[in-house]
């Protein structure tokens, strides 16, 4: 049986009472990914809302991160395979909060932003979105690393394992292994070559 003095401001020598930490949102996950390192992959970055989403559904398919949050992004079979509204709504969040920079630029259409143009107006066609961590984001990402090491595992192992792909790459490798939740998608056969 463990007898832990408590802490007394008194006594110095004391050790601390151990403080439960705060459970994990959905949007956490996010900054963890973002924070994640990967080879060949700047540290606090990521490009491309589709691949954001494509990877928080690994992590919540392969690595059971779900788990590890309250409220977790619920995601669906929609035109570009799962999709989750909550994450376009979590990078609005975390970049009103000073967490995360948005930068748009001019690109030429391709897979990533088939998504966005039917997320968004139509007018942001050929515009990749691109996520950075800003001073504030990447202590607090760091601080959520430390106090829930398990969740920031997940989704290390993830971009690790899938951050580097080839964005058709990626999409091919969740159409195959998730196959329902491509059935909805419009552009499921070119991804998958039927």
């Amino acid at each position: 049986m463990n007898h832990r003095r408590r802490r007394h401001e008194d006594d110095p020598l004391s050790e601390p009472s151990p403080t439960p930490s705060e459970p994990l949102e959905a949007a956490d996950l996010v900054l963890l990914l973002l924070q994640a390192d990967a080879p060949g992959q700047e540290a606090g970055r990521l490009h491309g809302i589709t691949r954001l989403e494509k990877l928080l559904f690994l992590a919540t398919q392969e690595e059971r991160a779900d788990l590890e949050v309250e409220n977790p992004f619920p995601f669906i079979a929609y035109d570009y395979g799962p999709y989750s509204k909550e994450i376009y709504e979590a990078v609005e969040v975390l970049e009103k909060a000073d967490l995360l920079e948005e930068t748009r630029v001019s690109s030429t259409a391709s897979l990533d932003e088939m998504e966005e143009v039917a997320a968004v107006d139509a007018d942001t066609e050929g515009v990749e979105r691109r996520f950075r961590l800003t001073r504030q984001g990447l202590a607090v990402a760091e601080y959520l690393a430390h106090q829930h090491p398990e969740a920031a595992g997940k989704v290390q192992r993830v971009k690790e394992r899938y951050g580097t792909l080839p964005l058709r790459r990626l999409i091919q490798y969740v159409y195959s292994n998730y196959p329902d939740y491509a059935k909805a998608s419009v552009i499921r056969d070119e991804v998958l070559g039927y």
